[in-house]
């Protein structure tokens, strides 16, 4: 007995110490966060979608994980991109293993039908993409993320125009036939932030003209 209680005394020593000075080849311990759930209604798909060029943006203020204040350089201004009905949709996929943790951010929308109107859209996106651009994507809940940026890198790592594609279709009963679809991508090692509640209902109001060229 007197044995198991020396090992079990041993351990306990060596765990306070690596919490003090650091595990193993100078790891630490991270506090995990809690997580307490909400029982409120949760509404998939995005509402509204806003681009501008990396290059637009002087300064994003990022306050306890939320977005509270962008400063556009002069007068330029995020341009609302309005997609087809439930055609808007954001995606963020992690991997990696241990400390190496990377995030693929992925903004899509589709465009019913081509025209001049979708092929200078599909241009000026292209032109954009190589410098960088970002994104506002306001989800169902009302609640709008900023893609292609984040605190350590800043814009260097935008958004890129990534898939830029025209299906025809080849009969009138095909749904999803004649239109453009439009993916923006990047990659970084951040999760997308979100708008602070207030500041991001003044996007979603549609109230935020400092920031936002409504259609």
């Amino acid at each position: 007995m007197k044995k198991y209680t020396n090992i079990l005394l041993s351990i306990l020593a060596i765990l306070a110490i690596c919490m003090v000075f650091g595990g193993p080849e100078g790891l630490s311990f991270a506090v995990i966060a809690t997580f307490t759930k909400t029982c409120t209604k949760n509404i998939a798909g995005n509402s509204a979608l806003y681009v501008t060029e990396a290059a637009s943006v002087d300064a994003v203020t990022v306050t306890s994980g939320e977005i509270t204040a962008i400063t556009m350089n002069t007068t330029l201004l995020f341009q609302q991109v309005q997609g087809d009905l439930d055609s808007i949709s954001r995606t963020e996929e992690g991997e990696g293993s241990q400390t190496n943790i990377s995030y693929t951010h992925r903004v899509e929308a589709r465009f019913a039908k081509p025209s001049k109107a979708v092929n200078t859209l599909r241009n000026s996106l292209a032109d954009a993409s190589a410098c960088g651009i970002l994104a506002i994507v306001t989800d169902g809940n009302g609640v709008s993320w900023l893609v292609g940026y984040n605190e350590a890198d800043g814009v260097e790592r935008a958004l890129y125009l990534q898939t830029d594609s025209v299906t025809s279709g080849a009969e009138p009963t095909e749904e999803d036939a004649q239109a453009v679809t439009i993916a923006l991508e990047c990659s970084n090692g951040y999760v997308a932030l979100p708008f602070e509640s207030v500041y991001g209902a003044t996007i979603s109001g549609g109230t935020a003209a400092a920031l936002i060229n409504y259609v």
